[in-house]
């Protein structure tokens, strides 16, 4: 008997952000297996990715009356997704955690389906970072999420961090939630539309780079403070965010010409500008990886173009510093960062085989695979 996966997703599937990529490689993973019948349930957009598996719901998030009646969509398309699948399929339901997304487990409740979360760290974000001063508002929220992940037979984490932290917020079982950590796209490296060259910069003994969305916990900052006493070195900064202004900022603070903010690029540029630099930067801040553990895919991009890589000293990049991929650092600690970027100055032209790797351990085939044994798991 086939297995047909109710697929209920919060995120916008023309996202250019890691959740929109993730989410249509996690279709499309779906949608291609012979033994898969599924059902993609998702927020109406543009309806670019729309075909005979897909229903878009309307959602406009600035509306309270919006998320009302999306409830009620949502409600009679599950009820007739499964109604219609009774005995032809051995049916599942999968979803992305979002909190307006309860009905899922409801329905699963009430027609015994067993339900999959892919859930991040959102109580945990919401202490650590103070975003909600009400105190009955989180216990409430507490509640909610508790129900989710009670009720739920799977849920699935992308880092330890987030699995220990949910046992002891939630006294969840360890053997509920699975860890599997984020995949690669190798789909953004299949072609390259532009030409980057810093090698020929006058002066120019190493260019750094980094790729990815830019807010405080990213640490950017860090690495401007770390190089501002540096000689003969240039440093690439790809991406944009909400702390990208605060980091220009700083770079003009310390009169910095040797640091270029390139701004967001095109998924498929991103190799080209990889290819360029000598070392990659994955620079992330304590507090972030205190709360959520780290998962980062521009370390897997980075290495997947056999480039170096600097990053925190946390085990989930141990393989990095066994298998010679990079350096490590204490998260936050700027003089360690310092020190290893002063290293590779001294040896420039370090060189890494790390694609198969990267290829063997994180591609999309072998992730997905991974998420398919933990929906169907009975």
């Amino acid at each position: 008997m086939k297995t047909k996966i109710i697929y209920v997703n919060s995120v916008d599937l023309e996202e250019v952000s890691g959740q929109g990529s993730f989410e249509r490689n996690l279709t499309s993973y779906f949608q291609n297996r012979s033994d898969i019948e599924m059902k993609l349930i998702t927020i109406d957009s543009n309806k670019t990715y729309e075909n005979d598996n897909t229903i878009f719901v309307k959602l406009n998030k600035k509306s309270k009356l919006s998320y009302i009646m999306y409830q009620f969509l949502l409600l009679s398309i599950l009820i007739k997704e499964v109604i219609s699948s009774k005995n032809k399929y051995d049916t599942k339901i999968y979803m992305r955690l979002a909190p307006y997304n309860i009905l899922p487990i409801i329905v699963g409740k009430i027609f015994n389906i067993d339900v999959t979360l892919r859930s991040g760290p959102i109580y945990q974000n919401l202490i650590a970072y103070n975003k909600v001063k009400n105190k009955l508002f989180l216990k409430i929220f507490k509640k909610l999420l508790a129900f989710y992940y009670t009720n739920s037979k799977n849920i699935i984490v992308v880092t330890d961090t987030i699995k220990k932290t949910l046992i002891n917020d939630f006294n969840i079982e360890s053997k509920k939630i699975k860890v599997i950590s984020n995949p690669i796209n190798e789909d953004i490296f299949k072609d390259e539309r532009i030409i980057v060259d810093y090698s020929k910069d006058s002066g120019t003994e190493l260019v750094l780079g980094f790729v990815g969305n830019i807010y405080e916990e990213q640490g950017v900052q860090h690495i401007i403070e770390a190089i501002k006493d540096i000689q003969n070195i240039k440093v690439v900064v790809v991406g944009d965010g909400n702390y990208l202004e605060d980091c220009i900022n700083l770079a003009n603070k310390y009169g910095l010409s040797n640091i270029e903010f390139i701004g967001r690029v095109k998924p498929v540029e991103v190799k080209s500008y990889i290819d360029s630099f000598d070392v990659c930067l994955a620079t992330f801040t304590k507090i972030d990886y205190d709360t959520r553990g780290s998962s980062a895919l521009k370390i897997l991009e980075y290495l997947y173009c056999n480039k170096p890589v600097i990053t925190i000293n946390v085990p989930e990049y141990s393989f990095i510093s066994k298998n010679n991929f990079g350096k490590l650092y204490k998260a936050d600690n700027i003089q360690e960062l310092k020190e290893v970027i002063l290293e590779f100055k001294k040896y420039k032209n370090t060189k890494i085989n790390a694609k198969e790797f990267v290829q063997n351990n994180f591609s999309k085939k072998i992730i997905f695979k991974k998420y398919l044994e933990v929906i169907e798991e009975n």
